[in-house]
């Protein structure tokens, strides 16, 4: 019986951890194959100055948040026992660096062979989210395809999305210490690193995913 392969999408250099962490964490203790993949990671050779998000969270040029926030993602990644992958397009606040094929064969390049690949589901109330949701579930095969719940904001929204997906204790402190290496976007997400808040509150939280009855028996056979 050869071991699942899944990819997690996340539009940025955090939603993926901060929604799927736990989750993560356990398809990878039970000996999954589990990549993330940040679409939206930004062009680190860039010199294109930040606005918006990254101006706020101190950064002068997107190659420099680029590169920040890459480097938190793969401590977040070495936690959760999950391997990171990049692509280098921008967010809403730079130029994209390529039209949405361009997009696509990036992606497919990465998840074709992946047994699950789950994508941004819902609230979807960032555009970016809203977005690469609609690429994706247009273009990915549908017994393939599963649908996360967003954090923190489904959190934030007291929203309940999808099913809960189990996690442990063990999985949840993970998720707390891999959340906690995304030290420049906490205090835009107005978390703290403090134990009782924050980070604490978020991987206690359920993550919820929409699976379809394809996907989720491809993971049962492996």
């Amino acid at each position: 019986m050869s071991a699942a392969s899944i990819v997690v999408v996340s539009p940025h250099s955090d939603d993926g951890v901060l929604s799927l962490g736990a989750s993560m964490a356990r398809w990878a203790r039970s000996g999954a194959r589990v990549e993330l993949l940040t679409v939206l990671a930004l062009d680190p050779e860039s010199s294109a100055p930040t606005r918006g998000w990254d101006l706020r969270a101190g950064f002068a040029t997107e190659g420099e948040a680029a590169r920040a926030r890459r480097t938190e993602d793969a401590a977040a990644c070495e936690v959760l026992g999950v391997v990171p992958r990049w692509l280098p397009f921008g967010s809403v606040d730079f130029d994209r660096h390529g039209d949405d094929d361009a997009v696509w064969r990036a992606v497919a390049d990465v998840a074709g062979g992946a047994d699950v690949v789950l994508v941004p589901g819902s609230p979807l109330s960032h555009p970016d989210h809203a977005w690469l949701h609609e690429l994706l579930q247009a273009r990915l095969p549908a017994e393939r395809l599963a649908l996360y719940a967003e954090q923190p904001y489904t959190l934030k929204q007291e929203a309940t999305p999808f099913a809960p997906a189990p996690a442990g204790a063990r999985e949840r402190l993970a998720k707390w210490r891999a959340v906690r290496a995304y030290r420049s976007q906490l205090p835009l997400l107005r978390m703290r690193r403090s134990l009782r808040r924050g980070p604490l509150r978020l991987a206690w939280a359920d993550e919820r995913i929409a699976w379809s009855a394809e996907a989720g028996s491809r993971l049962r056979e492996r």
